[in-house]
């Protein structure tokens, strides 16, 4: 097992966490809502937005993955070049490791197949790892290896929970070394370097501001089977601590389905992560989060008792089938994907009436000039502690356009690829919102 991966000690960290949303300071952090959502989303009231781009969005989707682990699911590489050319994720997060010449040939060759799909790596570089000094050559050696696929370095992997002592020194010598090897690389100014994770964000004030030699920070906040919304703001404040203001990048986040497996967090449904998991990358963007890799890619061994919560993370079970999670991931994508920024964000004026504070918006724009503002109910869509799905009845709504539009199409990943509905030369839309993504595409006269 890898040596980055080791945190899978996750026990103590979501139990922690757990612990700490039991105290219920988790429930001051529901009212909380994402920069993009203002009054328009609870009341009648006319609002002008400026939208942000879609094509962003999409790059901020991300997912870990284990393409080492040759004795696991992931061993099977046209699954995963399958799967990943389906479900249209660009970034992938893995640990760097070097061995022999076969080994490293096997290893980043499939790094490069996956680079021709336009995918890229965050590559995490650990002191437990046996690299060898951290030298703007030994860096230069992993991005030639990879073919070029790299775009950013991360720091240590946890290193809170490792049982290393002075850890904290640990991390702050080894970052530095990260960064000052990886500003002298040839193409330096096109690969970021993330900060250190941590287990918990919590242990941030170790460093006490003293923590330096990278160009964002890190967070790995489990929701802990609740929404996506509760680690916030609190997980994020904690990450200044360590991070100052540097943008933030959640390299670690997700759900898992082992439902028989109660030693860890709880798990969910996999109708539920259907729900959470769009939900998890549309709150985390909304919220000024440059990049969410979601925890993982592939379940890594059969379990079928479903005890085991560490082969259960993925969006993909170990028999190679797409679980729910995945297929509302797909068409999120597909419906929002983009080839280029737009030139130039235009502002929307856009109004909700009947509507609930519940509801969370994100307002996005094509390149093509299509707006696409995505709904939803940000609300717990499962009972955790008696394993039941919770039926949140839709939020009705009425849209209101500041202008008549010449197409508005409504879009539910969780339940189908083609529209729901669909209506022309309209300025009014009534719709269900629903507890997972709703897309309203409006195309503009």
């Amino acid at each position: 097992m890898n040596a980055w991966i080791a945190h899978k000690t996750i026990v103590m960290k979501k139990l922690l966490f757990l612990a700490i949303l039991s105290t219920g300071s988790a429930y001051a952090l529901l009212s909380l809502r994402p920069r993009t959502v203002g009054a328009a989303a609870s009341s009648s009231k006319v609002v002008v937005e400026r939208a942000q781009s879609a094509f962003d969005f999409v790059n901020s989707i991300g997912v870990n993955a284990h393409l080492n682990y040759f004795d696991r699911t992931y061993g099977n590489f046209p699954l995963v070049e399958r799967e990943l050319r389906s479900v249209g994720i660009r970034h992938l997060r893995d640990g760097a490791h070097l061995q022999n010449t076969d080994y490293n040939k096997l290893l980043y060759g499939r790094w490069i197949e996956l680079g021709k799909l336009g995918i890229r790596f965050d590559v995490v570089l650990d002191p437990r790892s046996n690299l060898g000094p951290l030298t703007p050559q030994l860096l230069e050696k992993l991005d030639d290896l990879s073919g070029h696929t790299i775009e950013s370095f991360e720091g240590a992997n946890e290193l809170d929970i490792s049982g290393i002592s002075g850890w904290q020194a640990v991390d702050r010598s080894f970052q530095q070394q990260i960064y000052s090897a990886a500003k002298l690389l040839p193409d330096a100014g096109t690969i970021r370097v993330i900060g250190p994770s941590l287990a918990f964000a919590a242990h941030g004030d170790a460093f006490a501001g003293s923590l330096s030699g990278f160009d964002e920070g890190n967070l790995h906040p489990y929701p802990a089977a609740k929404m996506p919304s509760v680690i916030f703001p609190e997980q994020t404040d904690l990450a200044r601590q360590a991070f100052g203001d540097k943008p933030i990048v959640i390299t670690e986040s997700g759900y898992h389905n082992a439902l028989n497996d109660h030693s860890d967090q709880p798990a969910v449904s996999e109708g539920a992560a259907a729900k959470y998991v769009p939900r998890l990358f549309l709150e985390d963007f909304s919220r000024g989060i440059v990049r969410t890799y979601l925890y993982e890619l592939l379940d890594e061994a059969p379990d079928p008792g479903l005890r085991s919560n560490q082969m259960h993370w993925g969006l993909i079970r170990a028999d190679g089938t797409e679980k729910p999670a995945f297929v509302a991931t797909r068409r999120l994508i597909d419906e929002l994907n983009d080839t280029k920024e737009p030139a130039s964000p235009v502002q929307l004026a856009w109004s909700l009436s009947r509507a609930s504070p519940v509801v969370h918006h994100l307002l996005l724009q094509k390149s093509g000039g299509e707006l696409d503002l995505v709904l939803w109910q940000e609300v717990s869509s499962y009972d955790f502690k008696n394993q039941r799905e919770i039926v949140n009845p839709p939020v009705q709504a009425l849209l209101t356009l500041g202008s008549r539009a010449r197409s508005v199409k409504l879009y539910e990943p969780v339940v189908q690829d083609e529209p729901v509905k669909s209506f022309v030369d309209t300025a009014t839309v009534t719709l269900e919102i629903p507890d997972d993504p709703l897309v309203v595409a409006i195309k503009l006269n």
